[in-house]
């Protein structure tokens, strides 16, 4: 990963994403902050992201802590987006109840901005002992906390970002891209009714594979996204539904690609989609190979529309 974010960067990428899991034999990072740090060693450029942060279940001091570190480390690259596990084990090891997510990530993500925004921090909560005037070091090098909040369907993450001003990405991998229509309409429409200033950016997500031919990218990709999916709570659901004209994943030649993701963009009017590759054991001469072909035949049509395109 510390290598394909360097060749992301040469290729033209904007962003590189790690995300956080725990406790699952096809997800190997628990702390993205660990391998954002290493990459900021090798590459000057690319934004460098976590996909998501679990905010909603880790301690929001040491966050603090540890993300300012990489932002220091990467002469102010990083971009943390702040969601809450999606699977059961993190709730179960951490003896979390997983019914209080919302709750903890407000909590969590409101000290996080206090403990970047503020010198010295007094606070009581519900879900951590009480802070007496912290001075988290280091601090963070960008001017604002580089936050955006991780949703799906649940309108308590809308409203949070909204609440503060923050920008906010969706996780669109799992179901058909019209369902989220109402999300993205409904944070700019609260965005609007509740604050004086523009919304703030918009993001999507998708599980990409592209090569030379659509059949070919589907001969390659079909036996990995399939065994990635069958982690899923519930199952996975049917392939050729995901991959399909209608389904949330990409993956098709060049052109296909180019023409769902524009489609999305008139779906959703967002201005960030982030592209999840590398998934599933898909060997790494493949992904090069994908990512390479997207920074060739994709990337450059995209740059024509309003979208930035994330490794």
């Amino acid at each position: 990963m510390v290598d394909a974010a360097k060749e992301a960067e040469d290729l033209g990428f904007a962003w590189y994403t790690v995300g956080e899991h725990h406790f699952r034999d096809r997800d190997t990072i628990p702390h993205p902050a660990v391998v954002l740090a290493a990459i900021a060693e090798t590459t000057t450029t690319i934004r460098l992201a976590t996909g998501t942060t679990l905010v909603a279940n880790r301690d929001p001091v040491l966050l603090a802590e540890d993300y300012a570190l990489v932002d220091q480390l990467s002469g102010g690259r990083l971009e943390v987006i702040a969601g809450g596990s999606f699977f059961p084990e993190p709730w179960v090891v951490f003896d979390q109840a997983q019914e209080t997510k919302g709750a903890r990530k407000r909590e969590n993500l409101e000290l996080l901005i206090r403990l970047w925004t503020e010198e010295s921090v007094t606070w009581r909560g519900q879900f951590r002992p009480p802070l007496h005037e912290v001075l988290v070091q280091p601090r963070l090098l960008q001017p604002r906390p580089p936050l955006w909040i991780s949703g799906g369907t649940n309108p308590d993450s809308i409203a949070l970002a909204v609440d503060h001003g923050l920008p906010m990405v969706f996780g669109t991998t799992a179901r058909e891209p019209a369902a989220f229509v109402p999300y993205f309409d409904a944070y700019r429409t609260q965005w609007r009714e509740r604050r004086p200033d523009e919304p703030g950016t918009l993001g999507g997500a998708s599980h990409a594979f592209v090569a030379e031919t659509s059949q070919r990218a589907r001969e390659l990709w079909s036996t990995y996204i399939a065994s990635y999916l069958s982690a899923r709570p519930g199952g996975a659901p049917d392939i050729e539904e995901h991959i399909g004209p209608n389904g949330p994943a990409l993956c098709g030649s060049p052109a296909e690609v180019v023409d769902k993701l524009g489609h999305l963009q008139q779906l959703w009017g967002h201005e960030l989609h982030l592209l999840s590759v590398d998934i599933g054991g898909v060997p790494a001469a493949e992904v090069r190979a994908a990512t390479e072909l997207i920074a060739d035949q994709v990337l450059p049509q995209v740059r024509r529309s309003e979208v930035t395109t994330v490794a």
